[in-house]
């Protein structure tokens, strides 16, 4: 096999399987830390910030992990399953209670897309009376 000729099948699905190793292994040592420390945090969310810190120093370059990833996106149906079991053992979820909770989230997230529309468009009002466009003014020359 030349240099510049594509990975064969095996190859590719052997990459393709340690790269979504890669980021279990990540979210289970992420987990276990959390567990072993005590905090009340989700072992994703460390093993996010600890992929995040590799990438950022250089210590992973992207496209070494990337197929893991767009696989894990593209399957991340197969991962609401759980939340799904959870619902039907917790019937509660779906009555009154449910509506309450599906309410507060809707309202809360209609809050914060306000809020951030309302700082955005203040911050554009304050860049144009401040002439920091450089788009603009890039254009116009």
């Amino acid at each position: 096999m030349s240099p510049a000729s594509p990975p064969s099948l095996p190859g590719r699905l052997l990459r393709l399987l340690t790269e979504i190793l890669f980021f279990v292994a990540v979210w289970w040592a992420a987990d276990r830390l959390v567990h072993a420390l005590g905090w009340p945090l989700p072992g994703g969310v460390i093993g996010l910030l600890v992929v995040t810190a590799l990438l950022l120093t250089g210590v992973i370059a992207p496209r070494r992990i990337e197929a893991g990833a767009r696989w894990l996106l593209g399957e991340m149906l197969l991962f609401f399953v759980p939340p799904l079991m959870a619902l039907i053992r917790h019937p509660e979820l779906l009555s009154t209670m449910g509506l309450k909770l599906a309410l507060a989230i809707v309202v809360g997230t209609l809050f914060v897309m306000g809020g951030v529309g309302l700082v955005v468009a203040r911050v554009i009002r304050m860049e144009d009376r401040m002439g920091m466009h450089a788009v603009d003014q890039e254009v116009s020359r």
